[in-house]
């Protein structure tokens, strides 16, 4: 399944895009899935992907979290702020 995974901050300047597109071999791909595809296809953000998490439709999603087509997939970085 394809996946257009959103990125943000340092990650986007890194890919050089807001977005990449994804190709996992499950036909029901789950948000570990999703983040393993991204780091394969994107080795140079192996050290920032460590210690990101996905959202899926605006919510933070475990490994465990299905991704379904037509989700909003994104890539939630460490943020600092007060």
């Amino acid at each position: 399944m394809r996946v257009e995974v959103l990125l943000f901050g340092p990650l986007a300047d890194a890919a050089g895009r807001d977005s990449l597109s994804v190709n996992t071999d499950a036909t029901q791909p789950t948000a570990r899935d999703v983040l393993d595809a991204l780091t394969q296809a994107q080795p140079a953000m192996r050290s920032m992907l460590t210690a990101c998490r996905l959202a899926v439709n605006h919510a933070f999603a475990d490994d465990a979290t299905l991704i379904r087509a037509g989700d909003e997939v994104a890539v939630i970085g460490l943020v600092s702020g007060g």
